[in-house]
């Protein structure tokens, strides 16, 4: 990943450059150790959820079926890497979200989804289990599906993040990255989590959104950062190209 700013003169590209090379430092020596980390796919368990992910009411407002709580089982990376590019089921469910009129609702009432950052007993952060070691970043709002299976490409290339898995989101513009963390072992696995969670996102924010387009004056590229809690589910949409990491341990 190219971090430098040679060829550049704009003063305030080059202070985001600098910026963005000292989260890279930052990172590489406190929280992503990436290239002294061995990750065994299989280690990698979250638990799978079936919609719906919020209670699905009529039109006075009573409630025809309650969201899901429970999880339905644990699943692996690789077996989310299965499901998202070989369910039939879940091809057929990602279209439909894509020509829903409101595609929020539809998304929300059609797709499983996964607790990324590890296992629980209940959708709470309270029935917290196990954690995976992996934290999930967003990128929205891209302007085409070709843009997004760019930045697909480009998360996955990336020397910092080297995410395990990264595909496009239900609405066909976005991607999500699932990242590895090192554990470090503290009295509050939750804090520590979510604090990988919070760097993750700003180092992509910062990478991918101001650099790339402060010249221009632009900045399309977004980093969902409305949840930032251990318990941040990630909705599943089929994507048959979606990139794949093995690494043996």
């Amino acid at each position: 990943m190219v971090l430098t700013c040679q060829n550049h003169h704009s003063l305030l590209y080059s202070y985001f450059c600098v910026i963005i090379e000292n989260i890279y430092a930052i990172y590489k020596k406190n929280i992503f150790n990436l290239y002294e980390t061995n990750i065994m796919p299989n280690k990698h368990i979250m638990s799978y959820f079936m919609p719906p992910i919020a209670p699905i009411k009529d039109g006075q407002g009573r409630i025809l079926t309650p969201a899901t709580l429970l999880p339905f089982c644990e699943v692996s990376i690789e077996q989310i890497f299965q499901i998202i590019t070989s369910n039939e089921n879940l091809k057929t469910l990602t279209k439909q979200v894509r020509n829903a009129a409101d595609m929020r609702t539809a998304k929300a009432s059609l797709l499983p989804y996964v607790t990324p950052c590890g296992t629980f007993t209940r959708r709470n952060s309270k029935n917290f289990v196990s954690p995976s070691h992996l934290v999930i970043v967003d990128v929205d709002h891209l302007n085409s599906y070709q843009e997004a299976v760019e930045i697909r490409r480009a998360l996955y290339d990336d020397p910092l993040l080297h995410p395990v898995l990264t595909f496009i989101s239900p609405s066909g513009l976005g991607v999500k990255a699932f990242v590895p963390c090192n554990h470090i072992y503290t009295a509050d696995d939750a804090k520590n989590i979510t604090e990988n969670m919070s760097w993750a996102m700003q180092y992509v924010e910062m990478a991918y959104s101001t650099t790339t387009y402060v010249s221009l004056g632009e900045k399309n590229k977004v980093v969902d950062f409305s949840g930032k809690d251990l318990v941040r589910s990630c909705f599943l949409s089929h994507d048959p190209e979606a990139l794949f990491r093995i690494t043996k341990g």
